[in-house]
């Protein structure tokens, strides 16, 4: 009797301790994170009349890419993909969007009655996107997708809007291996909307994360009943007192 529970808790703790190896696997290291989002905006980054504009990019690399210690340089790091036709492509607002080996990219492409925005152009239609192409080349790799600007409340978060990422996000979480998805700023129309419900919507398929420089990057978590992140929120709004 002693000697099976012995080894039923011997197995236990096996299992527990492959479980919990498993999960931390499955996450991306954030400091190597923040280099790669740096990495992104040094060389990719959409600017217009000298200012940053909005773009987003998604990239599927090997898994020790976005694991401790890895330092992505122009030598190991997304080889395959030239910078100034990553740019160019984003920059021309009649197509907007690029698609290399291991780098997707999208600016905003004009229509005739509104812009199409980044994330959509790279995550629409869900089933046959230039995500899905994407994350079928490295089954198991890391996939990191990240936006300038925070999706939009009213189009990419808006479950009623036909170009709505959610069900991409859905997609994307039955994929194999790391995954995270990454902002910087906020989109500059949601500063003062619900936020912290509306990245939830995030959460529930992948990590979120929001990355300002090389050494400063922070975990959204927002997973179940935990809150979002101050960090990932717009600061408060506070009144002064009427003098």
């Amino acid at each position: 009797m002693k000697f099976t529970a012995f080894l039923s808790g011997h197995l236990l703790l096996f299992l527990l301790s492959n479980w919990t190896k498993s999960v931390e696997g499955d996450n991306v290291d954030i400091n190597t994170l923040a280099r790669i989002i740096n990495f992104i905006e040094q060389n990719y980054k959409r600017v217009h009349g000298g200012h940053p504009r909005q773009y987003a990019t998604a990239i599927n690399v090997q898994k020790y890419q976005c694991q401790p210690n890895f330092n992505p340089t122009q030598n190991n790091f997304l080889t395959q993909e030239n910078a100034e036709n990553v740019k160019n492509a984003i920059t021309d607002e009649t197509n907007a969007l690029y698609q290399g080996a291991e780098l997707i990219a999208a600016g905003t492409r004009k229509m005739k009655r509104y812009n199409m925005h980044s994330e959509s152009l790279l995550l629409n239609p869900a089933g046959n996107s230039p995500m899905t192409k994407l994350l079928n080349k490295r089954k198991d790799g890391c996939s990191v997708f990240y936006t300038f600007e925070s999706p939009c409340v009213d189009t990419c978060l808006n479950a009623k809007s036909p170009h709505n990422i959610l069900k991409a996000l859905e997609n994307w979480k039955g994929h194999d291996g790391i995954k995270a998805f990454v902002f910087k700023n906020f989109w500059k129309f949601d500063t003062k909307k619900d936020l912290q419900t509306k990245f939830k919507q995030i959460v529930a398929h992948v990590p979120l994360y929001r990355c300002l420089s090389a050494n400063e990057c922070y975990a959204c978590n927002g997973e179940g009943n935990t809150p979002i992140d101050k960090h990932c929120l717009p600061p408060p709004v506070t009144t002064t007192a009427m003098q």
